[in-house]
């Protein structure tokens, strides 16, 4: 029923003119904004590491109200991206494309890793159509996956569950493969977590982007999707990390792995805390 009501709603969202979705997102996004107070202190205790703003002051305030908004534009150019896929792929610019190219070029598997921040869910088809390998996206087993499910495989992406554990994300890596996945949050209290350096502070971050690459030989490319203009969007590609071994064992390999993943992260989210969408709560000690 919920995947009728996404592609129905895609529909006449994809109609819209592009001013009038957006006026509706900042109506939509500001009742929002005004109606969850448990969202805005989530939000304001994990932006804060990014402006560097005490809790209560209003500048952060107002960083918390802009993201909230930017999460209805996201919506509104998510209903867009559903129901015209081909003007999102002639819509998206890929910045920093040689680096996922060469490591592709060597046979190695690529995660394409990033956190929530911007149009992620809006460019998520657009690897499949770019790249001449097979991509799949890394989800939640929950009603709301499922209810994309069909929008994701046509889109050409191939889906893995979270549920089904990393023998099939290895196996993919290990043949050459691409593994999309968002890995800022904690989705889960059984997952494995490292203490790194994030931000203006210490955050416990998932493990797994750092422990697959290890396991697969792999190399992590983080990824971030920024605004250009309503209904145009562009996918910021880093530098390839590769695991580097360490004399101290898998666990403090992991741990620099994720360090400079974490590096590339608070680089962006600096420069756009209004679109990191840090909606639960983080794990934070002092830096």
């Amino acid at each position: 029923m919920l995947e009728r009501v996404i592609a129905a709603a895609s529909a006449a969202g994809a109609r819209l003119p592009p001013r009038t979705a957006h006026r509706l997102a900042v109506a939509g996004g500001t009742l929002e904004w005004a109606a969850r107070p448990g969202k805005r202190l989530t939000l304001a205790e994990n932006l804060r590491h990014a402006v560097g703003l005490p809790a209560g002051d209003p500048r952060l305030r107002a960083v918390v109200r802009r993201e909230i908004v930017n999460e209805a534009h996201r919506s509104a150019d998510l209903l867009w991206s559903i129901g015209r896929p081909q003007e999102l792929l002639e819509r998206v610019r890929i910045e920093g494309r040689a680096g996922i190219d060469g490591v592709l070029a060597e046979g190695r598997g690529v995660i394409l890793a990033g956190p929530h921040i911007g149009g992620w869910e809006v460019v998520v088809p657009v690897p499949a159509a770019e790249l001449d390998v097979p991509v799949a996206v890394l989800v939640n087993d929950d009603w709301l996956a499922w209810a994309v499910d069909g929008i994701r495989r046509r889109a050409g992406l191939e889906l893995e569950y979270l549920t089904d554990g990393p023998r099939p994300l290895v196996r993919r890596l290990r043949r050459g493969e691409v593994l999309l996945m968002f890995a800022d949050i904690v989705p889960d209290p059984g997952v494995r977590t490292i203490a790194v350096g994030f931000l203006d502070g210490v955050a416990r971050l998932p493990a797994g982007p750092a422990a697959l690459a290890r396991m697969a030989d792999a190399a992590i490319v983080p990824l971030a999707v920024l605004p250009l203009d309503r209904r145009a969007w562009k996918i910021e590609l880093g530098e390839p990390i590769r695991p580097r071994p360490s004399a101290d064992g898998p666990a403090a390999a992991d741990r620099d792995t994720l360090q400079r993943l974490a590096d590339a992260w608070s680089e962006v989210i600096r420069r756009y805390p209004e679109w990191w969408a840090a909606v639960y709560p983080l794990a934070w000690a002092p830096g």
